[in-house]
């Protein structure tokens, strides 16, 4: 599997991630930028994850067509959905990895 690939399925859970690590802590020795930095992030981020998720998984889709036997349901778009993004990428790089 391509890294790049890899990476653009685990896009948008990395984005809800790093996210909410900057907007989850209070307290007095937080940065005031800290939360509205995580606020862009998940904007932005989502907003892109809505695009470069779907685009390597169907990059994928098209290697695995070529090569293997195994050609993974078109239920795995979901990955586009923000937080269903989450179950779906773990789910498909699980069943990625033992059936190709």
């Amino acid at each position: 599997m391509n890294p790049l690939v890899f990476l653009g399925i685990l896009f948008g859970p990395l984005i809800l991630v790093v996210s909410y690590l900057f907007t989850a802590a209070t307290g007095p020795g937080v940065p005031v930028w800290a939360t509205p930095v995580g606020e862009s992030i998940r904007l932005y981020g989502t907003a892109l994850a809505v695009v470069v998720g779907p685009l390597a998984l169907h990059l994928d889709r098209l290697t695995l067509a070529r090569h293997a036997d195994w050609v993974p349901s078109p239920i795995y778009y979901l990955v586009a959905v923000p937080f269903l993004s989450i179950p779906v990428s773990v789910i498909y790089l699980v069943r990625r990895f033992t059936a190709a």
